[in-house]
């Protein structure tokens, strides 16, 4: 009897979760694809298959321990834990997404994924200890337009000095003409991949390839998703 109430308890408990978390989905834009208990329950905003590919087969190549910086609602964080089995750490300040994250982690039992919530700076940078694999999709445009090009270029000499084998990076860009903060970026010329292939050696990276395209958020643009060696 004593058993039956336990799972009884369990069950409404985990009803409850599903409905505060679908709660949280309504009252925002979610970037990524969310799923509860294996099934899609928001596709989200952002291209996710691209990245995927790339991350997916690097992170398989170096496995070990992997930080998401900008994880928003924790896609490949729960992706890397899930199927490629390594420890990994999401870090964003949008609290509305890190608890959707750290919600829906709860709820999928996902093993060796956790999450922090942290304004992503180089102090904060400086503090971490060194990861096998960094992910940093979405994040370096927004450092370089709010504090200049020679600050985004310590940012990822940082970002280097905490990864051991890869990165993962991508950047917004100067041709995303849609977006209010493009013009606040460096021009970045007809090729802006090139550009910011250039810009990633620039920090410090031996080695700095193309591997994978994805869609712009909200726009017709092909980013390129960059493997940078330390």
């Amino acid at each position: 009897m004593h058993l039956l109430l336990n799972n009884e308890f369990h069950g409404f408990s985990q009803f409850l979760r599903k409905v505060v978390i679908r709660r949280q989905i309504k009252e925002i834009e979610p970037y990524h694809p969310i799923l509860m208990d294996g099934a899609l329950v928001s596709g989200g905003e952002r291209g996710c298959s691209d990245r995927w590919a790339v991350i997916s087969e690097v992170v398989s190549k170096f496995p070990g321990t992997v930080l998401d910086l900008g994880c928003a609602e924790g896609y490949y964080v729960q992706r890397v834990a899930r199927e490629l089995g390594c420890f990994v750490l999401g870090v964003d300040a949008d609290v509305r997404r890190l608890t959707i994250a750290q919600d829906v982690n709860v709820l999928n039992k996902t093993e060796r994924a956790g999450f922090m919530y942290a304004h992503i700076t180089s102090e904060f940078l400086g503090k971490l200890p060194i990861f096998d694999t960094v992910i940093c999709l979405s994040v370096l445009h927004h450092v370089m337009y709010e504090h200049g090009v020679e600050y985004a270029r310590d940012f990822l000499r940082i970002i280097r000095e905490k990864t051991a084998k890869s990165l993962i990076v991508d950047m917004g860009q100067s041709n995303e003409a849609a977006m209010e903060w493009a013009p606040l970026l460096p021009d970045m010329g007809p090729d802006p991949h090139e550009w910011i292939a250039g810009f990633i050696r620039s920090s410090g990276f031996s080695e700095v390839i193309k591997a994978g395209e994805t869609d712009a958020y909200k726009s017709n643009v092909r980013r390129a998703v960059f493997v940078a060696y330390p």
